[in-house]
């Protein structure tokens, strides 16, 4: 459930996330982190402490602190997105055929004509 929320969250405040597999090997991890020059870390208490995220603000969506103030926030209305569709949306890391992981920028436009080619993609 904390992955669907973060990424209504990050698209909704026109962040674009790098999916992340805990698995990967720490060091590839981190260059991902570096690389993309992520701003903020979504993750959970147990997965933080696999990842040295370098400078990157590390937000845990399982701290009680966290949870605290977001409960705080009295905000009745549901904020305007800006995004446009060069946005990102997110960022892909293949292995690269250096075997250095290299990020594939994928746009909001991108998105939409996957589903718009594919429509038996589109659930309803």
């Amino acid at each position: 459930m904390e992955l669907v929320v973060a990424l209504l969250a990050i698209l909704k405040a026109g962040g674009a996330y790098v999916p992340m597999d805990p698995a990967y090997p720490p060091d590839r991890l981190a260059f991902m982190v570096e690389d993309a020059e992520a701003p903020v870390l979504l993750t959970t208490n147990a997965l933080a402490s696999k990842l040295d995220a370098g400078r990157t603000r590390v937000l845990c969506l399982d701290d009680p602190v966290l949870m605290e103030a977001i409960q705080k926030n009295d905000r009745t209305k549901n904020p305007v997105s800006r995004v446009a569709p060069e946005n990102l949306v997110y960022v892909i890391y293949t292995s690269g055929s250096t075997g250095k992981p290299k990020g594939t920028l994928v746009t909001h436009q991108n998105v939409v004509r996957l589903f718009e080619r594919n429509s038996s993609l589109v659930p309803f």
